[in-house]
């Protein structure tokens, strides 16, 4: 089973991407802050949803810390938020994709397999 690592401050939305995510056959770990991934302390997954708006340390700064660590680096990251701007932002921090809030649970699921199957080809 493909692992996902979830970075949502609002439980509400952290509630629905597990849902939509678990009903598609992922296992998923959710995570209210970035502090907590920037403490490398988890189970690297297949795929990372990170939050723009995370409270303390922002997804872009979390992306680039995953994105500069050995262990992370190669491993798909989609930068989510309700602005549209951060997008350019997101490529820069070096996230693989974006997507903006609201978003149907068919795209985010569209995406993931994307990104995993893209990861599995070049392993």
């Amino acid at each position: 089973m493909k692992h996902i690592i979830v970075a949502e401050d609002d439980p509400g939305i952290r509630d629905i991407f597990k849902i939509i995510l678990e009903r598609a056959g992922y296992e998923v770990t959710s995570y209210s802050n970035g502090e907590t991934l920037m403490e490398n302390n988890f189970t690297a997954p297949h795929i990372f949803i990170l939050d723009k708006q995370l409270p303390g340390i922002d997804g872009l700064e979390v992306c680039r810390f995953l994105k500069s660590q050995e262990s992370t680096k190669n491993i798909p990251v989609i930068v989510v938020s309700a602005s549209p701007y951060i997008s350019g932002l997101s490529s820069n921090a070096g996230a693989d994709d974006f997507i903006e809030k609201p978003f149907k649970g068919k795209f985010l699921i569209e995406l993931i397999e994307k990104h995993t199957k893209k990861k599995d080809a070049a392993q």
